[in-house]
């Protein structure tokens, strides 16, 4: 008789709730990436304004000019606050989905091992069975021999 776990149903339910936390979860790590690439293409485009800033002082330039960079600096400061802010968000969700996930991924575990070890014994008992069928067999047909 072939194996059947009556609670299948359920183990594939919990299956399918920890793929999908998995899968928010990754998604965050991902979107966390991109944050902090973001972040440090301000950081460059601040350092290369300041660059430019410090040039253009070094030389004669009109001062519409170093107010156009202090303009940008001043943006680019506000885009990378939020960012950092964006960044401290999504490292919150993250923190938050990673005790969503073990959780869904305990809650398969148990059922993964509550069906493993009901398959260990179902193998177990069919080896039983089939020991005793050997073994009645080999008791009659020694019986008939005496």
């Amino acid at each position: 008789m072939p194996f059947r776990f009556k609670l299948d149903a359920v183990l594939r339910f919990r299956e399918s709730v920890e793929r999908t936390e998995k899968a928010i979860l990754r998604r965050l790590v991902g979107e966390i990436a991109d944050v902090e690439l973001e972040i440090k293409q301000v950081d460059l485009k601040q350092i290369q304004l300041r660059e430019q800033r410090e040039r253009d002082l070094s030389q004669t330039v009109p001062g519409v000019h170093l107010t156009e960079i202090a303009e940008h600096e001043m943006l680019l400061r506000q885009v990378a606050s939020d960012l950092r802010s964006q960044l401290a968000q999504l490292e919150s969700k993250q923190i938050k989905q990673m005790a969503v996930y073990q959780a869904a991924r305990q809650d398969r575990q148990v059922l993964s091992e509550l069906r493993d070890r009901k398959q260990r014994a179902h193998v177990l008992d069919q080896r039983r069975q089939e020991q005793k069928t050997l073994d009645d067999l080999f008791l009659s047909r020694w019986g008939d021999d005496k």
